[in-house]
């Protein structure tokens, strides 16, 4: 049975380390910093954090700017005198507000067991956190962020995609790619009848419905690496012959979530919307091609898993890379 010490001490560095020494011997496979500054998704990150905490042996640090809890949380293992290692992580929750980025970063460098790769989940859409984000940049391996955790529109992916282009290698994660492969192997159901592989040339259109503009773009970014196509400006493909390909958007549904996708050639359209189920898909062929519709069940993926994903992963998925600089070009940002 795991026990659990949970203690209140002062925000001070100094006063954190006093708590942490009195801990066990512990390993941990690795440093999770959570960077929080949004009242409303408060629980949510918190939550999720725990989560990861408990299932993967971590120092988890959150830096928290949202003023709920002054001072500073401690969590540790069981400190009875039979118990001599844990393999439990520790979980340290600080208020930050009011502090200096160099501050907060201080907190990073002090607190965090060397030797094992820094993770940081950052939670936050607001540009004024950029001064804290850029200060914990130096003693980080890893980021994960959310381009629509908050905001439905693409301001998010472009600064994204501006950052992963002047820092290329520094391994960098986002939820809202990692949300969509159920939706990408429901794509490739689309063409599954080998007499319909000739179609994947001939489309002139794609539209896709979502309620946040980021898996929107992914998902064109991505179907684009695919099919060979080159985004070469805002909203338009063009296809390995430079015919161009029109994307289309639609903002509808709940946010973080693709609502429907319309592939469409010049005798056939390659539809799949999502049910009054949202774990289901009706996917069916107009036109030329006509096809009955068939139910398609997408893979259940909760947040906790797609964090999880998120902070084990080593290195930056190429095919993502692509995805945000297709993204990119898509918005509005020269091609390179």
């Amino acid at each position: 049975m795991k026990v659990k010490v949970r203690s209140n001490v002062a925000a001070s560095i100094e006063a954190v380390r006093g708590e942490l020494a009195g801990t066990k011997l512990s390993t941990s496979t690795m440093n999770l910093v959570v960077w929080l500054d949004d009242p409303e998704r408060r629980s949510w990150v918190l939550q999720r954090a725990d989560l990861l905490g408990e299932k993967h042996p971590s120092f988890t640090l959150i830096l928290d700017r949202t003023g709920t809890t002054p001072g500073a949380t401690v969590t540790t293992a069981d400190r009875s005198d039979d118990v001599h290692l844990s393999v439990q992580g520790e979980h340290v929750l600080v208020d930050v507000v009011g502090l200096s980025p160099a501050q907060i970063a201080e907190y990073v460098t002090t607190l965090c067991p060397r030797g094992v790769p820094t993770e940081l989940w950052w939670s936050s859409s607001t540009s004024s956190a950029r001064p804290v984000f850029d200060a914990l940049l130096p003693h980080i391996d890893a980021i994960v962020v959310d381009s629509s955790g908050a905001l439905p529109d693409a301001r998010t992916l472009l600064d994204l995609a501006h950052f992963h282009a002047a820092n290329p290698s520094l391994a960098l994660r986002d939820l809202a790619w990692l949300r969509l492969r159920p939706w990408q192997e429901m794509i490739a159901h689309f063409f599954d009848d080998p007499n319909l592989l000739g179609e994947l040339y001939a489309l002139r259109s794609l539209t896709i419905a979502s309620g946040s503009d980021a898996e929107a773009f992914y998902l064109g970014g991505w179907l684009a690496s695919r099919l060979g196509w080159l985004a070469r400006g805002r909203d338009a493909f063009a296809d390995r012959e430079g015919k161009e390909i029109a994307f289309k958007r639609e903002r509808t549904g709940e946010i973080r979530r693709v609502r429907s996708v319309e592939l469409a050639s010049g005798t056939s359209a390659y539809h799949g919307e999502v049910t009054d189920d949202p774990q289901v898909v009706r996917v069916w062929v107009s036109g030329e091609h006509a096809r009955d519709a068939r139910l398609f069940t997408l893979q259940a993926i909760d947040n906790a898993s797609l964090l999880e994903v998120a902070i084990l992963q080593r290195g930056t998925d190429e095919l993502f890379a692509t995805a945000l600089s297709n993204a990119a070009t898509l918005l509005g940002d020269e091609p390179a």
